[in-house]
């Protein structure tokens, strides 16, 4: 009889317990997959997507193929082009830049790239690495974008700036940039004697363990395991050309990166590697710069969404009472992308597709009120015994 006690109790000891927020986490993954993902990657050649609840992974997951008539799937390492989520790795570059040099995110960028002329050389002399990061130079929204379709080189496209307008004084107003944004890669290399590629590979990828990401071009078509960008031709998605356009800012959207690698980087953003970007610098640049609008910020109208901002390289908000929210999208002609989450909360997402369905605009709002409504439901609920053998 003793001896049948004190089995029970070594049982009981080992029993797991089951929270309640295991559950719910549990009930969560079931619900985004099913109810938010699934009708959207169902509707595109392929997708991979990528949650965390809690510090957790709690769902990652792939579908469909990489390119159109093709067998080939697409799997955890398939890469896809982030386009502007590409900012986020350059708002990280500067922050590590501003950690090891002396340059301060209050640096003027003509003291390392001496070059650049601006219509207003007042204004042009006070626009530094924080106002760069931030969107907030001053200048007229997206300058010379239209020249990165064209064929001309970064250099030819950066010697006009002398031929662009201030639409306010450096850091009073929003201005989206892409060719502007990517002067922080001459900032780096002027330094730190190292090319930015290299420098976010060295610094971001290897110690992050993003073993499939790289920037541009070349290293995305050669790689054997890639996905094809595609358009809706209105009947089906055909595959299309990977151009070179929008490597030529490979700040602003030259980052190429597999649904594991950006397991890594939500999971860097939310603080679980404090050696590579530590709570300091991700306090910095999760933190609301400049303000936007919502339609600056490319949101849909919804209830209870607040305080939209700017912050280095990274979409603000509040919704629904809760701050905190960071966000990026990303899209290149057959690609597109969506990143966020919530540093305090511990929760976040990324999704990718090599297509361009319209239904993505949803997911980041989606994805907070599901979130919303499996945690307020679960609240209170007592940790569940789950016996041994069951």
């Amino acid at each position: 009889m003793l001896h049948r006690i004190i089995l029970f109790l070594v049982c009981c000891l080992f029993v797991p317990l089951v929270s309640g927020s295991d559950q719910a986490a549990a009930e969560f993954a079931e619900r985004f997959e099913s109810q938010i993902i699934l009708p959207v990657a169902e509707e595109t050649p392929g997708a991979a997507v990528v949650a965390v609840v809690d510090g957790e992974v709690v769902l990652q997951k792939t579908w469909g193929v990489r390119k159109a008539g093709s067998p080939e799937p697409v799997t955890p390492y398939t890469t896809f082009r982030l386009a502007s989520i590409s900012k986020t790795f350059a708002s990280a570059a500067a922050a590590i830049l501003v950690q090891e040099s002396p340059v301060s995110w209050q640096t003027p960028i003509v003291n390392s790239v001496s070059s650049l002329h601006f219509k207003r050389q007042d204004y042009g002399k006070q626009i530094n690495l924080k106002h760069l990061m931030s969107q907030s130079t001053g200048l007229m929204p997206h300058a010379y974008t239209n020249l990165v379709e064209e064929r001309m080189s970064f250099d030819q496209i950066i010697n006009r700036l002398d031929r662009v307008d201030f639409i306010c004084k450096p850091g009073e107003c929003y201005g989206y940039q892409n060719v502007v944004f990517s002067l922080v890669g001459d900032v780096v290399k002027a330094n730190t004697g190292v090319d930015y590629a290299t420098y976010v590979q060295d610094r971001i990828f290897k110690p992050l363990n993003m073993t499939t990401a790289s920037l541009g071009r070349e290293p995305f078509v050669s790689s054997s395991n890639f996905a094809q960008p595609h358009i809706w031709t209105g009947s089906e998605w055909k595959p299309a050309r990977i151009t070179p356009n929008y490597y030529k800012v490979l700040p602003a959207a030259g980052v190429n990166a597999s649904i594991d690698d950006m397991k890594h980087w939500l999971l860097a953003q939310l603080g679980h590697n404090p050696d590579v970007l530590s709570p300091q610098m991700l306090d910095e640049m999760q933190s609301s710069v400049i303000p936007t609008t919502r339609r600056q910020a490319h949101y849909k109208r919804r209830s209870g969404l607040r305080n939209t901002a700017y912050g280095l390289g990274w979409r603000l908000f509040d919704y629904q009472g809760e701050s905190g929210f960071v966000h990026h999208g990303g899209y290149v002609k057959g690609m597109r992308g969506e990143m966020l989450f919530n540093r305090k909360l511990q929760t976040g997402f990324v999704f990718l597709t090599n297509s361009e369905p319209g239904v993505i605009n949803d997911l980041v709002f989606d994805f907070i009120d599901l979130y919303r409504d499996v945690y307020e439901s679960a609240a209170g609920e007592p940790a569940v015994v789950v016996q041994a053998g069951q």
